[in-house]
Protein backbone atom coordinates (compact mmCIF):
# COMPACT_ATOMS: atom_id res chain seq x y z
CA UNK A 1 0.00 0.00 0.00
CA UNK A 2 1.36 3.38 -0.99
CA UNK A 3 2.37 5.88 1.69
CA UNK A 4 -0.38 8.32 0.63
CA UNK A 5 -3.08 5.73 1.33
CA UNK A 6 -1.48 4.74 4.60
CA UNK A 7 -1.27 8.40 5.67
CA UNK A 8 -4.90 9.02 4.65
CA UNK A 9 -6.20 6.01 6.61
CA UNK A 10 -4.12 6.91 9.70
CA UNK A 11 -5.43 10.48 9.62
CA UNK A 12 -9.02 9.28 9.26
CA UNK A 13 -8.72 6.80 12.16
CA UNK A 14 -7.02 9.41 14.37
CA UNK A 15 -9.90 11.78 13.72
CA UNK A 16 -12.36 8.99 14.52
CA UNK A 17 -10.56 8.27 17.80
CA UNK A 18 -10.56 11.95 18.73
CA UNK A 19 -14.31 12.12 18.08
CA UNK A 20 -14.89 9.09 20.29
CA UNK A 21 -12.92 10.72 23.15
CA UNK A 22 -14.79 14.00 22.74
CA UNK A 23 -18.11 12.14 22.54
CA UNK A 24 -17.50 10.26 25.79
CA UNK A 25 -16.38 13.50 27.47
CA UNK A 26 -19.51 15.37 26.41
CA UNK A 27 -21.79 12.38 26.75
CA UNK A 28 -22.84 12.76 23.09
CA UNK A 29 -20.93 9.92 21.39
CA UNK A 30 -23.49 9.23 18.66
CA UNK A 31 -23.93 12.91 17.81
CA UNK A 32 -20.21 13.58 17.57
CA UNK A 33 -19.65 10.45 15.42
CA UNK A 34 -22.53 11.48 13.15
CA UNK A 35 -21.06 14.95 12.72
CA UNK A 36 -17.65 13.42 11.91
CA UNK A 37 -19.08 11.05 9.30
CA UNK A 38 -21.15 13.85 7.73
CA UNK A 39 -18.12 16.14 7.68
CA UNK A 40 -16.00 13.45 6.04
CA UNK A 41 -18.71 12.79 3.45
CA UNK A 42 -19.05 16.52 2.74
CA UNK A 43 -15.28 16.79 2.26
CA UNK A 44 -15.21 13.90 -0.20
CA UNK A 45 -18.20 15.27 -2.14
CA UNK A 46 -16.62 18.73 -2.24
CA UNK A 47 -13.37 17.29 -3.64
CA UNK A 48 -15.39 15.27 -6.19
CA UNK A 49 -17.21 18.47 -7.21
CA UNK A 50 -13.90 20.28 -7.64
CA UNK A 51 -12.55 17.36 -9.71
CA UNK A 52 -15.60 17.28 -11.98
CA UNK A 53 -15.65 21.05 -12.39
CA UNK A 54 -11.94 21.10 -13.23
CA UNK A 55 -12.33 18.38 -15.87
CA UNK A 56 -15.16 20.25 -17.54
CA UNK A 57 -13.75 23.78 -17.50
CA UNK A 58 -10.05 23.53 -16.84
CA UNK A 59 -8.71 23.42 -20.39
CA UNK A 60 -4.96 23.74 -19.87
CA UNK A 61 -5.24 25.20 -16.32
CA UNK A 62 -3.48 23.56 -13.40
CA UNK A 63 -5.64 21.57 -10.96
CA UNK A 64 -6.89 23.21 -7.73
CA UNK A 65 -4.65 22.99 -4.68
CA UNK A 66 -5.58 20.17 -2.34
CA UNK A 67 -3.89 17.54 -0.20
CA UNK A 68 -4.15 13.87 0.58
CA UNK A 69 -5.41 11.24 -1.79
CA UNK A 70 -7.37 13.81 -3.81
CA UNK A 71 -4.24 15.83 -4.41
CA UNK A 72 -2.60 12.69 -5.77
CA UNK A 73 -5.61 12.07 -8.03
CA UNK A 74 -5.54 15.66 -9.34
CA UNK A 75 -1.81 15.48 -10.05
CA UNK A 76 -2.06 12.06 -11.79
CA UNK A 77 -4.90 13.19 -14.07
CA UNK A 78 -3.08 16.44 -14.84
CA UNK A 79 0.04 14.50 -15.87
CA UNK A 80 -2.10 12.25 -18.13
CA UNK A 81 -3.69 15.32 -19.71
CA UNK A 82 -0.30 16.85 -20.47
CA UNK A 83 0.91 13.55 -21.96
CA UNK A 84 -2.24 13.25 -24.08
CA UNK A 85 -1.93 16.85 -25.31
CA UNK A 86 1.68 16.18 -26.24
CA UNK A 87 0.70 13.02 -28.18
CA UNK A 88 -2.09 14.89 -29.96
CA UNK A 89 0.33 17.66 -30.88
CA UNK A 90 2.78 15.14 -32.38
CA UNK A 91 0.00 13.40 -34.29
CA UNK A 92 -1.33 16.72 -35.55
CA UNK A 93 2.14 17.72 -36.71
CA UNK A 94 2.60 14.36 -38.46
CA UNK A 95 -0.82 14.68 -40.12
CA UNK A 96 0.00 18.22 -41.20
CA UNK A 97 3.26 17.03 -42.78
CA UNK A 98 1.42 14.23 -44.61
CA UNK A 99 -1.25 16.63 -45.87
CA UNK A 100 1.37 19.17 -46.92
CA UNK A 101 3.42 16.56 -48.79
CA UNK A 102 0.39 15.08 -50.57
CA UNK A 103 -0.88 18.57 -51.38
CA UNK A 104 2.44 19.27 -53.09
CA UNK A 105 2.17 16.14 -55.28
CA UNK A 106 1.40 16.65 -58.95
CA UNK A 107 -0.53 13.38 -58.87
CA UNK A 108 -4.00 13.38 -57.38
CA UNK A 109 -4.63 11.26 -54.28
CA UNK A 110 -8.14 10.32 -53.14
CA UNK A 111 -9.31 8.29 -50.15
CA UNK A 112 -12.75 6.70 -50.33
CA UNK A 113 -14.51 4.18 -48.10
CA UNK A 114 -15.48 0.65 -49.12
CA UNK A 115 -18.67 2.00 -50.74
CA UNK A 116 -16.74 4.52 -52.83
CA UNK A 117 -17.81 7.57 -50.80
CA UNK A 118 -15.22 10.36 -50.78
CA UNK A 119 -13.40 10.95 -47.49
CA UNK A 120 -10.32 13.02 -48.40
CA UNK A 121 -8.42 14.26 -51.46
CA UNK A 122 -5.47 16.52 -52.21
CA UNK A 123 -5.38 19.70 -54.29
CA UNK A 124 -4.28 17.94 -57.50
CA UNK A 125 -7.22 15.55 -57.35
CA UNK A 126 -9.57 18.50 -56.84
CA UNK A 127 -7.99 20.20 -59.88
CA UNK A 128 -8.22 17.14 -62.13
CA UNK A 129 -11.74 16.03 -61.17
CA UNK A 130 -13.37 19.28 -60.07
CA UNK A 131 -13.86 18.20 -56.44
CA UNK A 132 -15.00 20.84 -53.94
CA UNK A 133 -14.76 20.87 -50.16
CA UNK A 134 -16.90 20.32 -48.16
CA UNK A 135 -19.71 19.84 -50.68
CA UNK A 136 -18.37 16.62 -52.23
CA UNK A 137 -17.20 14.98 -48.99
CA UNK A 138 -19.32 11.86 -48.45
CA UNK A 139 -20.48 11.77 -52.08
CA UNK A 140 -20.02 8.60 -54.16
CA UNK A 141 -17.11 9.06 -56.55
CA UNK A 142 -19.18 7.60 -59.41
CA UNK A 143 -21.56 10.55 -58.97
CA UNK A 144 -18.66 12.96 -59.44
CA UNK A 145 -16.84 11.20 -62.30
CA UNK A 146 -19.72 10.55 -64.68
CA UNK A 147 -18.02 8.33 -67.23
CA UNK A 148 -19.38 4.93 -68.36
CA UNK A 149 -15.83 3.56 -68.53
CA UNK A 150 -15.08 4.72 -64.99
CA UNK A 151 -18.40 3.36 -63.68
CA UNK A 152 -17.63 -0.11 -65.08
CA UNK A 153 -14.04 0.11 -63.84
CA UNK A 154 -15.09 1.07 -60.30
CA UNK A 155 -18.28 -0.97 -59.86
CA UNK A 156 -16.73 -4.15 -61.27
CA UNK A 157 -13.46 -3.52 -59.36
CA UNK A 158 -11.24 -3.81 -62.44
CA UNK A 159 -8.24 -2.52 -60.55
CA UNK A 160 -5.66 -4.80 -62.16
CA UNK A 161 -4.85 -2.25 -64.85
CA UNK A 162 -5.07 1.57 -64.81
CA UNK A 163 -7.94 3.32 -66.57
CA UNK A 164 -7.51 6.31 -68.89
CA UNK A 165 -10.45 8.73 -69.17
CA UNK A 166 -11.08 12.34 -70.11
CA UNK A 167 -10.99 14.80 -67.23
CA UNK A 168 -14.54 15.84 -66.20
CA UNK A 169 -13.23 19.27 -65.15
CA UNK A 170 -10.51 20.12 -67.72
CA UNK A 171 -11.09 20.04 -71.48
CA UNK A 172 -8.45 18.23 -73.49
CA UNK A 173 -6.89 16.59 -70.41
CA UNK A 174 -6.60 12.80 -70.13
CA UNK A 175 -6.23 11.14 -66.74
CA UNK A 176 -4.84 7.77 -65.69
CA UNK A 177 -6.66 6.36 -62.67
CA UNK A 178 -5.19 3.57 -60.55
CA UNK A 179 -6.96 2.16 -57.50
CA UNK A 180 -5.63 0.14 -54.57
CA UNK A 181 -7.76 -1.52 -51.89
CA UNK A 182 -6.60 -1.33 -48.28
CA UNK A 183 -7.85 -1.95 -44.74
CA UNK A 184 -11.54 -2.99 -45.01
CA UNK A 185 -11.68 -2.71 -48.81
CA UNK A 186 -11.35 1.07 -48.62
CA UNK A 187 -10.12 2.74 -51.81
CA UNK A 188 -6.86 4.62 -52.33
CA UNK A 189 -7.11 6.26 -55.77
CA UNK A 190 -4.22 7.85 -57.67
CA UNK A 191 -4.93 10.26 -60.54
CA UNK A 192 -2.22 11.25 -63.02
CA UNK A 193 -2.20 13.59 -66.02
CA UNK A 194 -1.22 11.50 -69.07
CA UNK A 195 -2.35 13.91 -71.77
CA UNK A 196 1.08 14.01 -73.44
CA UNK A 197 1.45 10.23 -73.39
CA UNK A 198 -2.11 9.83 -74.69
CA UNK A 199 -1.45 12.18 -77.60
CA UNK A 200 1.79 10.35 -78.45
CA UNK A 201 -0.05 7.02 -78.31
CA UNK A 202 -2.77 8.43 -80.55
CA UNK A 203 -0.12 9.61 -83.03
CA UNK A 204 1.38 6.13 -83.03
CA UNK A 205 -2.02 4.53 -83.64
CA UNK A 206 -2.79 6.95 -86.45
CA UNK A 207 0.61 6.34 -88.04
CA UNK A 208 0.20 2.55 -87.90
CA UNK A 209 -3.32 2.77 -89.32
CA UNK A 210 -2.34 5.14 -92.11
CA UNK A 211 0.85 3.27 -92.99
CA UNK A 212 -0.96 -0.07 -93.02
CA UNK A 213 -3.68 1.34 -95.24
CA UNK A 214 -1.13 2.83 -97.66
CA UNK A 215 0.78 -0.47 -97.84
CA UNK A 216 -2.28 -2.34 -99.09
CA UNK A 217 -2.13 -0.80 -102.57
CA UNK A 218 1.51 -1.62 -103.45
CA UNK A 219 1.10 -5.06 -101.86
CA UNK A 220 -1.93 -5.75 -104.06
CA UNK A 221 0.13 -4.81 -107.13
CA UNK A 222 2.99 -7.07 -106.07
CA UNK A 223 0.59 -9.99 -105.47
CA UNK A 224 -0.98 -9.42 -108.86
CA UNK A 225 2.39 -9.65 -110.66
CA UNK A 226 3.35 -12.72 -108.60
CA UNK A 227 0.10 -14.45 -109.59
CA UNK A 228 0.82 -13.61 -113.24
CA UNK A 229 4.34 -15.00 -112.97
CA UNK A 230 3.01 -18.10 -111.28
CA UNK A 231 0.82 -18.79 -114.34
CA UNK A 232 3.99 -19.05 -116.48
CA UNK A 233 6.22 -20.62 -113.82
CA UNK A 234 6.48 -23.90 -115.79
CA UNK A 235 8.60 -22.09 -118.39
CA UNK A 236 10.92 -20.57 -115.78
CA UNK A 237 14.08 -22.06 -114.22
CA UNK A 238 13.64 -24.00 -110.97
CA UNK A 239 15.47 -21.34 -108.92
CA UNK A 240 13.03 -18.67 -110.13
CA UNK A 241 10.05 -20.94 -109.41
CA UNK A 242 11.21 -21.28 -105.81
CA UNK A 243 11.65 -17.52 -105.61
CA UNK A 244 8.11 -16.91 -106.83
CA UNK A 245 6.74 -19.38 -104.25
CA UNK A 246 8.69 -17.73 -101.44
CA UNK A 247 7.62 -14.25 -102.49
CA UNK A 248 3.98 -15.37 -102.67
CA UNK A 249 4.16 -16.84 -99.16
CA UNK A 250 5.77 -13.72 -97.75
CA UNK A 251 3.27 -11.44 -99.49
CA UNK A 252 0.42 -13.49 -97.97
CA UNK A 253 2.05 -13.11 -94.57
CA UNK A 254 2.49 -9.37 -95.12
CA UNK A 255 -1.16 -9.05 -96.16
CA UNK A 256 -2.26 -10.84 -93.00
CA UNK A 257 -0.05 -8.55 -90.91
CA UNK A 258 -1.58 -5.45 -92.51
CA UNK A 259 -5.11 -6.78 -91.96
CA UNK A 260 -4.34 -7.48 -88.30
CA UNK A 261 -2.83 -4.01 -87.83
CA UNK A 262 -5.89 -2.37 -89.36
CA UNK A 263 -8.23 -4.50 -87.24
CA UNK A 264 -6.28 -3.69 -84.07
CA UNK A 265 -6.34 0.00 -84.98
CA UNK A 266 -10.13 -0.09 -85.38
CA UNK A 267 -10.52 -1.92 -82.06
CA UNK A 268 -8.36 0.60 -80.22
CA UNK A 269 -10.16 3.60 -81.67
CA UNK A 270 -13.71 2.16 -81.47
CA UNK A 271 -14.04 3.30 -85.09
CA UNK A 272 -17.06 2.01 -87.03
CA UNK A 273 -17.95 -0.77 -84.62
CA UNK A 274 -20.89 -2.84 -85.70
CA UNK A 275 -23.92 -2.84 -83.44
CA UNK A 276 -23.95 -5.49 -80.72
CA UNK A 277 -26.53 -8.24 -81.21
CA UNK A 278 -27.39 -11.66 -79.79
CA UNK A 279 -25.47 -14.48 -81.48
CA UNK A 280 -25.46 -18.26 -81.05
CA UNK A 281 -22.08 -19.30 -79.74
CA UNK A 282 -22.47 -22.58 -81.62
CA UNK A 283 -22.81 -20.71 -84.95
CA UNK A 284 -19.63 -18.76 -84.26
CA UNK A 285 -17.70 -21.90 -83.42
CA UNK A 286 -19.12 -23.82 -86.39
CA UNK A 287 -17.71 -21.15 -88.73
CA UNK A 288 -14.34 -21.35 -86.95
CA UNK A 289 -14.39 -25.13 -87.29
CA UNK A 290 -14.79 -24.85 -91.06
CA UNK A 291 -12.11 -22.18 -91.49
CA UNK A 292 -9.47 -24.02 -89.43
CA UNK A 293 -10.02 -27.45 -90.96
CA UNK A 294 -7.23 -26.99 -93.53
CA UNK A 295 -4.68 -26.27 -90.78
CA UNK A 296 -5.21 -29.55 -88.94
CA UNK A 297 -2.86 -32.47 -89.22
CA UNK A 298 -3.74 -36.10 -88.71
CA UNK A 299 -2.07 -35.94 -85.29
CA UNK A 300 -4.48 -33.21 -84.14
CA UNK A 301 -7.77 -33.97 -82.41
CA UNK A 302 -9.99 -30.89 -82.32
CA UNK A 303 -13.26 -31.19 -80.36
CA UNK A 304 -15.97 -28.64 -79.60
CA UNK A 305 -18.35 -28.76 -76.63
CA UNK A 306 -20.75 -25.87 -77.24
CA UNK A 307 -24.37 -26.01 -75.97
CA UNK A 308 -26.83 -25.05 -78.70
CA UNK A 309 -28.86 -22.82 -76.36
CA UNK A 310 -25.94 -20.52 -75.45
CA UNK A 311 -26.31 -16.93 -76.71
CA UNK A 312 -23.74 -14.13 -76.43
CA UNK A 313 -24.40 -10.39 -76.88
CA UNK A 314 -21.75 -8.60 -78.91
CA UNK A 315 -20.18 -7.92 -82.29
CA UNK A 316 -20.13 -11.02 -84.49
CA UNK A 317 -16.97 -10.09 -86.41
CA UNK A 318 -15.06 -9.11 -83.27
CA UNK A 319 -16.06 -12.24 -81.37
CA UNK A 320 -15.22 -14.40 -84.39
CA UNK A 321 -11.80 -12.75 -84.65
CA UNK A 322 -11.05 -13.31 -80.93
CA UNK A 323 -12.27 -16.91 -80.77
CA UNK A 324 -10.64 -17.91 -84.06
CA UNK A 325 -7.31 -16.42 -82.96
CA UNK A 326 -7.36 -18.60 -79.85
CA UNK A 327 -8.19 -21.74 -81.84
CA UNK A 328 -5.59 -20.98 -84.53
CA UNK A 329 -2.93 -20.36 -81.85
CA UNK A 330 -3.75 -23.69 -80.20
CA UNK A 331 -3.23 -25.46 -83.54
CA UNK A 332 -0.04 -23.58 -84.44
CA UNK A 333 1.59 -24.15 -81.06
CA UNK A 334 0.76 -27.85 -81.05
CA UNK A 335 3.12 -28.73 -83.94
CA UNK A 336 3.38 -32.38 -82.93
CA UNK A 337 -0.36 -32.81 -82.69
CA UNK A 338 -2.42 -33.45 -79.58
CA UNK A 339 -5.85 -32.74 -78.14
CA UNK A 340 -7.46 -29.31 -78.57
CA UNK A 341 -10.74 -28.76 -76.73
CA UNK A 342 -12.99 -25.75 -77.36
CA UNK A 343 -15.66 -25.38 -74.69
CA UNK A 344 -18.42 -23.05 -73.51
CA UNK A 345 -19.65 -23.07 -69.93
CA UNK A 346 -22.44 -20.92 -68.48
CA UNK A 347 -22.82 -20.06 -64.81
CA UNK A 348 -25.04 -17.80 -62.76
CA UNK A 349 -22.64 -14.88 -62.94
CA UNK A 350 -20.56 -15.44 -66.09
CA UNK A 351 -20.00 -17.43 -69.26
CA UNK A 352 -16.61 -18.87 -70.21
CA UNK A 353 -15.28 -19.63 -73.68
CA UNK A 354 -12.11 -21.70 -73.32
CA UNK A 355 -9.54 -23.25 -75.64
CA UNK A 356 -7.37 -25.95 -74.11
CA UNK A 357 -4.44 -27.63 -75.87
CA UNK A 358 -1.68 -30.10 -75.03
CA UNK A 359 0.98 -28.29 -77.06
CA UNK A 360 4.25 -26.56 -76.25
CA UNK A 361 3.03 -24.54 -73.29
CA UNK A 362 4.35 -21.22 -71.97
CA UNK A 363 6.58 -20.35 -69.05
CA UNK A 364 4.32 -18.60 -66.44
CA UNK A 365 6.71 -15.64 -66.17
CA UNK A 366 5.88 -14.63 -69.76
CA UNK A 367 2.08 -14.83 -69.35
CA UNK A 368 1.54 -11.18 -68.25
CA UNK A 369 3.17 -9.98 -71.51
CA UNK A 370 1.39 -12.27 -73.96
CA UNK A 371 -1.23 -9.68 -74.93
CA UNK A 372 1.41 -7.12 -75.91
CA UNK A 373 1.59 -6.55 -79.65
CA UNK A 374 4.45 -8.38 -81.40
CA UNK A 375 5.59 -10.04 -78.14
CA UNK A 376 6.93 -13.56 -78.61
CA UNK A 377 8.27 -15.97 -76.03
CA UNK A 378 10.50 -17.52 -78.68
CA UNK A 379 11.67 -14.97 -81.24
CA UNK A 380 11.99 -17.70 -83.86
CA UNK A 381 8.41 -18.90 -83.59
CA UNK A 382 7.04 -16.18 -85.89
CA UNK A 383 8.73 -17.46 -89.00
CA UNK A 384 7.92 -21.07 -88.13
CA UNK A 385 4.22 -20.57 -87.44
CA UNK A 386 3.49 -17.73 -89.85
CA UNK A 387 1.85 -15.68 -87.11
CA UNK A 388 1.86 -11.87 -86.93
CA UNK A 389 2.31 -11.52 -83.16
CA UNK A 390 -0.94 -9.52 -82.91
CA UNK A 391 -3.46 -12.28 -82.24
CA UNK A 392 -3.64 -12.02 -78.45
CA UNK A 393 -3.53 -8.21 -78.59
CA UNK A 394 -6.64 -8.39 -80.78
CA UNK A 395 -8.25 -10.84 -78.34
CA UNK A 396 -7.55 -8.49 -75.44
CA UNK A 397 -9.16 -5.47 -77.13
CA UNK A 398 -12.19 -7.46 -78.30
CA UNK A 399 -12.77 -8.67 -74.74
CA UNK A 400 -12.45 -5.12 -73.41
CA UNK A 401 -15.23 -4.07 -75.80
CA UNK A 402 -17.39 -6.89 -74.38
CA UNK A 403 -16.67 -6.26 -70.67
CA UNK A 404 -14.82 -9.57 -70.55
CA UNK A 405 -11.48 -10.77 -69.20
CA UNK A 406 -8.83 -13.12 -70.57
CA UNK A 407 -7.36 -15.73 -68.23
CA UNK A 408 -4.28 -17.75 -69.25
CA UNK A 409 -3.00 -20.90 -67.56
CA UNK A 410 0.01 -22.70 -68.99
CA UNK A 411 3.03 -24.87 -68.20
CA UNK A 412 5.87 -25.70 -70.60
CA UNK A 413 5.40 -29.18 -72.03
CA UNK A 414 1.85 -29.55 -70.68
CA UNK A 415 -0.09 -27.18 -72.92
CA UNK A 416 -2.18 -24.07 -72.30
CA UNK A 417 -5.73 -22.99 -71.51
CA UNK A 418 -7.04 -19.62 -72.70
CA UNK A 419 -10.37 -18.63 -71.11
CA UNK A 420 -12.61 -15.66 -72.00
CA UNK A 421 -14.89 -14.70 -69.08
CA UNK A 422 -18.03 -12.78 -70.07
CA UNK A 423 -20.35 -11.04 -67.55
CA UNK A 424 -23.89 -12.27 -66.93
CA UNK A 425 -25.53 -9.30 -68.70
CA UNK A 426 -24.08 -10.51 -72.03
CA UNK A 427 -25.39 -14.08 -71.68
CA UNK A 428 -28.66 -15.74 -72.55
CA UNK A 429 -29.86 -19.35 -72.80
CA UNK A 430 -32.72 -19.93 -75.24
CA UNK A 431 -35.37 -22.49 -74.36
CA UNK A 432 -34.96 -25.38 -76.81
CA UNK A 433 -35.68 -29.13 -76.53
CA UNK A 434 -33.54 -31.00 -74.03
CA UNK A 435 -32.04 -33.29 -76.69
CA UNK A 436 -30.69 -30.34 -78.65
CA UNK A 437 -29.31 -28.68 -75.52
CA UNK A 438 -27.01 -31.63 -74.95
CA UNK A 439 -25.58 -31.72 -78.46
CA UNK A 440 -22.10 -30.45 -79.20
CA UNK A 441 -20.13 -29.54 -82.28
CA UNK A 442 -17.39 -31.96 -83.25
CA UNK A 443 -14.83 -32.10 -86.00
CA UNK A 444 -15.81 -35.01 -88.18
CA UNK A 445 -12.27 -35.28 -89.62
CA UNK A 446 -10.93 -36.30 -86.26
CA UNK A 447 -13.38 -38.94 -85.19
Amino acid sequence: MKAIWRKTLITWFLGLAACIVIGFTLGQLQGVLLLYVLGSLYWQLYQLYQFHNWLRHSGRAAPPETSGIWGEVFDAVYRLQKKQRKSKRRMRQALTRVESSTAALKEGVIMADNQGNLEWWNNSAAHFLGLMRPIDRGQAITNIVRSPEFFRYFSQKRFGEPLIIKSPAKDGVYLEIQTTLYDKNDHLIFVRDVTRLHLLEQMRKDFVANASHELKTPLTVIKGYLETLDMFSDNLPTSMQKGIVNMSEQSERMEQLIEDLLLLSRLESNDKREEDQWHKVADLVQTINKSTGAMLKEEHKLTFDIPQEARLYGSYNELYSAFSNLVVNAIKYSPDGGDIEVKWESGEFNGVFSVKDTGLGIDPRYIPRLTERFFRVDKGRGSKTGGTGLGLAIVKHVLLHHDAKLQIRSQPGYGSTFSCHFPANRLRNDNIPAIASNTSISNGNNE
